[in-house]
């Protein structure tokens, strides 16, 4: 195989380019566009939205860790995600919350990229281009994790099908490279950096395992104990994977064999059946070593129960490209596109259809942000208005914390700040069953409007049927 592309090739690609474009628009129609609609009408709480929008909103190289004032933490004392910076200069042009929808979109994107540059060189035929562009862009895993915005671990998709690319052709540079924009997507992916390094140095490819190695090993000494060191105190998620206080191991894995994650599991996989039953008949065997790449994150997933939202998407996208050598060969015939094509419909019915509802009886779905003139009125009014009061605190229901995330000293009603020690100047919510009151209740948010609105010192800015602002000197928020 070459990869010189010649005039001949890139002819031959022209249809294939044309089918893996459309599937995109398809993908941005079905997929991006309703989340970006409901984003418009704050539909989605500071979890995790919220939190990315105000990271990207205060990150510069004089503030290069912020401190994040809606999830109480500094941002890389959180999740080791650097990759923000990539994203970054998307900041100067939109605002913070489509900054970090903007981005995840481009990254999802750009995960087709590596195969499309494969098929113009003419390395992957028409059918490999489009079955693996297909599956990456529509299955399950990309979905959820879509309409759960934004986090770095679904902009992981990118470097996975850059990293398994290089894999393949045996880039080693190039491999890197991959490998420190996947590490920077989050903590966890430099255990794959490991696994890596081990198989290389049982293949015999010692040099580049000793590369992969010190890359791999350098980043989680960094990780694990330098940024504590430089940083102060770190979010320790190890808790999330282990056994929770007087539970036994046996309860532990009940708890996660059990039904629903195991079902998820099951809805992952099934796009998996026909291209691997297709494999199994061609006597196909996959690479040992990638398949040791996809243990870390499969343990993780499995111990922590994370196979929902953004956790899907990079696994998807790594075990997906397991299957690129046997592609590069072959492309899949004619039944395993067209069943892989009716599971990605299936599997993913329920999102789809969710998702359509949300756009074409937007005044009614979803229940907590319906697009009716008066609410989306009533909205701008209220941002308007906490707009001309720049300063102070300001305490907000948790889908209104993206829209305002380019601004200081925001807070989240319930929010992990500590009650009764913060004094806020301004406070905003949408009154239930509007808008996001969680984690407090909708009946608790009432009567927490009803003792603001009576407090002494409270100038009530607007108090209309959708929304509360209002002035003052305000301590609780539980």
């Amino acid at each position: 195989m070459t990869s010189t592309p010649t005039p001949d090739s890139s002819r031959r690609a022209l249809p294939g380019l044309l089918v893996l474009s459309a599937l995109a628009l398809l993908w941005a129609v079905v997929a991006v566009a309703p989340v970006w609609l409901q984003a418009a009408r704050s539909c989605f709480a500071t979890y995790d939205l919220g939190i990315y929008a105000q990271a990207l909103a205060r990150l510069s190289l004089s503030d290069p860790n912020p401190w994040l004032s809606a999830r109480q933490v500094f941002i890389f004392a959180d999740h080791f995600d650097p990759v923000l910076w990539l994203a970054r200069p998307l900041g100067a042009l939109l605002p913070a919350m489509w900054t970090a929808l903007v981005a995840e979109a481009v990254f999802v994107l750009l995960s087709v990229a590596p195969l499309a540059w494969l098929h113009v060189r003419g390395l992957l035929d028409r059918a490999s281009t489009v079955f693996l562009g297909a599956v990456l862009l529509f299955n399950t895993g990309t979905l959820a994790a879509l309409i759960y915005p934004a986090h770095p671990t679904t902009w992981a998709m990118l470097p996975w099908t850059w990293f398994a690319v290089a894999y393949c052709l045996r880039r080693t540079g190039w491999m890197i490279a991959a490998l420190v924009l996947l590490f920077a997507c989050k903590e966890e992916f430099a255990f794959v950096g490991l696994m890596l390094a081990g198989g290389l140095w049982l293949r015999g490819e010692r040099r580049a395992a000793l590369w992969v190695f010190t890359l791999s090993a350098a980043w989680l000494a960094f990780v694990f104990f330098g940024r504590s060191a430089l940083w102060g105190e770190t979010v320790d998620y190890r808790a999330r994977l282990s056994p929770t206080a007087g539970q036994g191991l046996g309860a532990y894995l009940a708890e996660r064999f059990a039904l629903d994650p195991m079902r998820r599991v099951g809805t992952l996989l099934t796009v998996f059946i026909p291209v691997g039953l297709w494999a199994w008949r061609r006597k196909w065997k996959p690479d040992w070593v990638w398949l040791s790449l996809l243990l870390p994150m499969i343990g993780i997933r499995f111990l922590g129960m994370a196979w929902r939202a953004q956790y899907g998407a990079p696994l998807m996208a790594a075990a997906l490209m397991t299957l690129l050598p046997l592609l590069l060969r072959r492309g899949p015939p004619p039944w395993v596109l067209l069943t892989t094509g009716v599971l990605l419909f299936t599997t993913n019915q329920n999102l789809l259809r969710s998702s359509w509802r949300s756009v074409s009886r937007s005044e009614s779905l979803p229940a907590h942000c319906p697009a009716t003139p008066e609410r989306l009125s009533a909205l701008q009014h209220a941002k308007d208005v906490l707009a001309a009061s720049p300063g102070g605190k300001v305490l907000l229901g948790g889908n209104l914390v993206p829209d305002v995330a380019s601004r200081d000293d925001i807070y989240m009603v319930g929010g992990p700040q500590a009650d009764g020690v913060l004094v806020y100047d301004l406070v905003l919510v949408e009154k239930p069953p509007l808008g996001i009151p969680a984690p407090v209740t909708p009946e608790r948010l009432r009567e927490l409007i009803d003792l603001w609105r009576s407090q002494p010192e409270t100038q009530v800015l607007i108090d209309d049927a959708h929304v509360f602002l209002a002035r003052g000197r305000f301590t609780v928020v539980r």
